[in-house]
């Protein structure tokens, strides 16, 4: 009789979670806690094979790089144009026992506790699914021989178990929600299954949905579930018409509507709670006896929940002068300007009611007067002068006392009615000027590395654009100064790592890091020629070299053109002694006298400048020359040192 577990490793081994499945599905006991036995200590075994395999196929890999890329320098063309590079990125394959040792787990180990910690290992996580890894209807299917309430009893563990929401949800998620479903356990009360419920759940799955009677009350009640159904832009309608067929209650989905408003939160993550009531669109009857829920929103309540709250309030036709007056008050005092000039058309509409008196709405038309928008003042000083005759002495006192708060214009025609004491007009202020503070001088860059054991200690990055610059003044000087003799031979031991890494790391993919560049720098002061004798027809270009960055940040931009230039003029033998566009400020400004030197440098030696290090230079330059430093560029007779005197002397002004 074979030995149950070499068939389960056996499974694990080759990657092949049904095999595994189909091993343990007709298992005894006996031979299920022999396998439990075994499992756990075949982890890292399974772990350190899967490792092996994946380094071997990488090595593979590499070398089929390596070939196409002798084959485009033969061929002279790029190695992008043969259909083989893109069939190199190839499937994650180094993880495929995490599914096989999963089902294993969930077959054989005794307890539902058990089963849910092992199912839950940091093992098993990984950072990409693949589609054709799915796990989940495995599990459930080496599971379903299992009693029902050991089932409920794994289904609500795994539920608890969760945490937060991805925006496609893992097999954690589907794994709980499908036991809970096959098993009827009753889901436990637990905000992030309720996310997840929501995340994995299609609005037309909800009817015959065995969670949808435990899940939905907690739609009000879940944090963060008005933020994730924002976008299930048709749940409203599904649910409505759920309440119209009878599935779900309607007075339920409308009270839950209401606690959720009563609970606050922004106007976003209300949105949808407010497309659920007006999709319900409840009559007046329904509304009436909760229309102290709805005053209660229109003071603080996000704005879209206000204006529902004012709706409603609105269809319910009249109502108490007490409780209108306060609606309008608290509509009043809001910011939004949408709600205040509706709180001003309604207090106007209340005002013309001919019965009665209007000290009930005093203090809506005091919160008027102090608004701080000229035109709702403005207007609540019409109404107030308007109907000034019906206000007794009392409403007459509570809009007297807030004239001194008016704008004298406005409080002197409200004063002409009422009485009190207009403010009076504020005295224009007065400009006075404020000296500006001085600026200091920007700091000294740090000056290039002066020996090849210093240019080697400093560590590249796309963050530290001075380190990326020190880099390369330095290259390039130490380069021009030890051609020869023991400074050569300590410049090529200092780089050897440097090109020794880059060997490694990326002599076959394109450079986005200035280390990149450097690398090959390095390889090639150390091995001269090697890229030529890769490449005998000269196949290999920059451009191919130097990723497409029509998208990327300015500065990066800069630095890798930088470098992608000195390394072609490397290859060629025209790297100059130094470069005319290494900043002399940390805050990345070249004086002016110093770019001059430098021109004047090149003259003497008879070099030509790069263009796009001239052009940097260019850039760089500050704008404060003196006369002696305009008539030493005025001399250079190059057409680089040409190109600086006209820039230094008739450049467009500084706009800001």
């Amino acid at each position: 009789m074979t030995n149950p577990w070499d068939a389960v490793r056996a499974g694990v081994d080759a990657g092949d979670a049904s095999a595994v499945a189909a091993a343990v599905l007709d298992l005894g006991d006996d031979a299920r806690r022999e396998v439990a036995r075994e499992l756990p200590g075949h982890l890292s075994a399974a772990r350190e094979a899967a490792m092996r395999e994946e380094r071997r196929r990488e090595q593979a890999r590499q070398a089929r790089w390596e070939e196409l890329y002798e084959r485009a320098a033969r061929e002279g063309r790029s190695v992008y144009d043969f259909a083989e590079a893109e069939a190199m990125d190839e499937p994650e394959m180094g993880n495929r026992w995490i599914e096989p040792m999963r089902v294993a787990g969930a077959a054989v180990l005794p307890g539902a506790a058990a089963v849910a910690t092992w199912l839950n290992r940091r093992d098993f996580d990984r950072g990409r699914e693949p589609a054709d890894t799915d796990d989940v209807p495995l599990i459930a299917a080496v599971v379903a021989a299992r009693p029902l309430e050991w089932r409920r009893d794994l289904a609500v563990r795994l539920a608890r178990r969760l945490r937060g929401v991805r925006p496609r949800p893992d097999r954690r998620v589907r794994l709980a929600l499908r036991l809970l479903r096959e098993s009827g356990a009753e889901p436990p009360e637990h905000d992030p299954l309720t996310l997840a419920w929501v995340a994995v759940t299609p609005s037309g799955d909800l009817w015959a949905d065995p969670l949808l009677d435990a899940m939905l009350p907690r739609l009000f009640e879940a944090e963060g579930v008005g933020r994730l159904l924002r976008a299930h832009q048709n749940w409203p309608a599904v649910l409505a018409a759920l309440a119209r067929d009878g599935r779900v209650k309607r007075e339920a989905l409308l009270d839950g509507c209401r606690s959720r408003f009563l609970r606050g939160g922004q106007a976003a993550d209300q949105r949808f709670f407010v497309l659920l009531h007006d999709r319900l669109d409840p009559s007046p009857e329904e509304i009436a006896p909760y229309a102290r829920d709805y005053l209660a929103l229109l003071p603080a309540a996000a704005a879209n929940v206000a204006d529902l709250a004012l709706r409603q309030i609105r269809r319910l036709g009249t109502i108490p002068p007490d409780q209108a007056g306060e609606a309008v008050e608290a509509l009043l005092f809001r910011a939004e300007g949408t709600l205040v000039r509706a709180g001003l058309t309604w207090l106007d509409r209340l005002l013309k009611d001919p019965a009665g008196g209007l000290d009930a709405y005093a203090p809506a038309l005091t919160a008027a007067l102090g608004n701080a928008s000229g035109d709702a003042r403005e207007r609540a000083v019409k109404l107030a002068t308007k109907h000034a005759e019906r206000f007794t002495p009392v409403g007459a006192e509570m809009i007297r006392d807030a004239v001194a708060a008016l704008p004298a214009h406005q409080g002197a025609r409200l004063a002409a009615v009422f009485g009190g004491e207009v403010a009076a007009e504020p005295e224009p202020a007065r400009f006075v000027p404020v000296p500006l503070p001085s600026v200091p001088e920007p700091a000294r860059m740090p000056p290039a590395p002066g020996t090849p054991e210093e240019l080697a200690r400093i560590t590249l990055s796309e963050y530290d654009w001075v380190a990326n610059e020190r880099w390369l003044d330095g290259f390039v000087r130490l380069a021009a100064r030890h051609r020869t003799g023991a400074g050569r031979d300590r410049l090529l031991a200092a780089l050897a790592p440097l090109a020794l890494h880059w060997s490694r790391t990326y002599r076959w993919t394109p450079w986005w890091e200035t280390a990149a560049w450097a690398g090959a720098m390095a390889k090639e002061l150390t091995e001269p020629g090697v890229r030529r004798r890769a490449h005998p027809q000269g196949t290999e270009t920059v451009a191919e070299r130097l990723p497409d960055m029509k998208h990327g940040a300015g500065a990066r931009v800069w630095t890798l053109t930088r470098y992608a230039e000195v390394y072609p003029a490397q290859l060629e033998g025209l790297l100059p002694s130094y470069l005319l566009g290494t900043p002399t400020r940390a805050n990345g400004l070249l004086d002016p006298e110093v770019l001059v030197e430098r021109i004047e440098g090149y003259e003497r030696d008879g070099v030509e400048a790069l263009p796009l290090d001239l052009r940097q230079a260019l850039l760089r330059v500050g704008r404060t020359v003196s006369g002696e430093v305009a008539a030493r560029a005025a001399a250079l007779t190059s057409p680089a040192g040409r190109t600086v005197a006209r820039w230094l002397t008739d450049r467009p002004p500084n706009r800001r």
